[in-house]
């Protein structure tokens, strides 16, 4: 009983960090508009912030399904856990791009540190799923 309770709070803070990178994006969102090209704004930045806060929102609606179903006490497989984490990554990693795009912007160097912080948040978010996987196993 103890390793399902572990198993259920693993996942719930992976989608609490999953739900900080997406405050982060929020965050982000009017200096990337206003202020990453002078004297215009950057719709195709919001876009792709957008886009992924989108994704990021199915990966936390999949994540409290998943919940929903150990407290159910139904059987979740082994690559939901897997796709997850692989997906949280590979978002991650498409994600710090824009932040190293950033990084040469001097006007908005904050905008470059919370997208690494939402990066940082997303890879720890996959790790602790990968746990989950492992906790899953356990019961």
């Amino acid at each position: 009983m103890k390793n399902i309770w572990v198993h259920e709070r693993t996942l719930i803070i992976a989608a609490v960090m999953l739900l900080l990178s997406i405050l982060l994006m929020v965050v982000i969102i009017p200096g990337v508009y206003y202020n990453s090209i002078p004297n215009q704004t950057n719709a195709g930045a919001v876009i792709g912030i957008s886009l992924a806060i989108f994704f990021r929102l199915l990966i936390f609606i999949w994540y409290i399904s998943i919940i929903k179903k150990i407290r159910r006490d139904s059987k979740i497989r082994k690559a939901v856990y897997i796709s997850i984490g692989v997906f949280l990554i590979i978002f991650g990693l498409i994600y710090s791009d824009g932040a190293f795009a950033f990084l040469n912007n001097k006007n908005i160097l904050y905008v470059s540190f919370l997208m690494f912080i939402s990066v940082f948040c997303d890879l720890i978010a996959s790790i602790l799923t990968f746990v989950a996987l492992i906790l899953s196993r356990k019961i």
